[in-house]
């Protein structure tokens, strides 16, 4: 539906119309990717013409200077998936834009994200009813359908602890056959890029590996010395790897309900900027620990991407 209520901007002129429009003196904002292919990667961007990418670094600096970012974005890529990263840093590489690349790092060490999980449970999951782990505190045990499960399990990812998440993704993946026996896992439940490998594309100034966390938990489910935790190991292991500076910090799943005040004071301390999946650009009101993007996935067409950023 989206994509047939775009179908006015497939026109360039009629995007520019809406830029300049809304937001003529402004125009700066980051645009946030997860797995794409690199086709659509390119469409997307080269629609937004003659707007053009700059490092992310250089966009929050102009902002925090108050020099024109007008007709300028910085590219990232959210989670690190192997697949995404190479196809589409080789596209990068070629057409010279800067990229960053925000990582889970224990993603890379090989615990596949929350998500990613769920989705197994969703696609192997056996459509009957289950028996919800117990907590402190319950008392009637409760009998749950498959589909109430996989509601509940994508719901409570955007608020819940570390510990509570991983505690009913475990008891249910028990519910599944060997991964071997499993049709298509390892699409459902992609690598991640390798340390060696995000050694070698950081030598590229293009290049930039950020924070994403260390579990990809929801910073509003977290403890103060859990936030600490999760954001400074993190920044640590991606700098020792890179020889580079982490400044910058993406909140996992990115959602009001995900950032609480705590995880902003946190990441002030220890970051320069972190950003959201807030919708929206950078604006005199923006928040450098709050900073919107504009998320573009798959399966929008280049006459979306434009709606969306002209409309944001």
């Amino acid at each position: 539906m989206k994509n047939i209520l775009s179908f006015p901007f497939n026109s360039k002129l009629v995007f520019r119309i809406f830029e300049n429009l809304l937001n003529g003196s402004s125009g700066g904002y980051i645009l946030s990717f997860h797995d794409l292919s690199p086709e659509v990667f390119i469409s997307q961007v080269e629609s937004l013409h003659p707007s053009k990418p700059i490092p992310l670094n250089e966009l929050i600096s102009r902002y925090k200077s108050g020099k024109s970012i007008k007709n300028c974005f910085a590219i990232t890529f959210d989670d690190g998936v192997k697949t995404t990263v190479k196809k589409n840093w080789e596209v990068c590489l070629e057409k010279k834009w800067p990229v960053t690349f925000y990582l889970p790092t224990d993603y890379v060490n090989g615990n596949n994200l929350p998500f990613q999980k769920i989705q197994l449970l969703n696609n192997f999951l056996e459509d009957k009813d289950f028996k919800l782990p117990k907590k402190k505190g319950d008392g009637k045990e409760k009998i749950v359908s498959k589909k109430q499960i996989i509601k509940y399990l994508r719901n409570i990812i955007y608020f819940e602890s570390y510990q509570n998440v991983k505690n009913y993704l475990d008891y249910f993946l028990n519910f599944l056959p060997h991964k071997s026996e499993l049709e298509n896992y390892d699409v459902i439940m992609p690598r991640a890029i390798s340390w060696d490998e995000i050694q070698d594309i950081s030598k590229n100034q293009l290049s930039s590996f950020q924070s994403h966390g260390v579990t990809h938990t929801a910073c509003s489910g977290l403890s103060k010395n859990e936030l600490v935790a999760e954001m400074t190991k993190s920044k640590e292991i991606i700098e020792n790897c890179t020889g580079r500076l982490v400044n910058s910090f993406c909140y996992p799943y990115g959602s009001p309900k995900s950032i609480n005040n705590l995880s902003v004071e946190v990441a002030s301390r220890y970051f320069e900027h972190s950003t959201t999946l807030i919708k929206g650009r950078l604006t005199n009101n923006c928040k450098l620990h709050y900073l919107p993007r504009i998320d573009l996935y798959q399966e929008n067409k280049s006459s979306l991407a434009r709606m969306k950023v002209a409309l944001s």
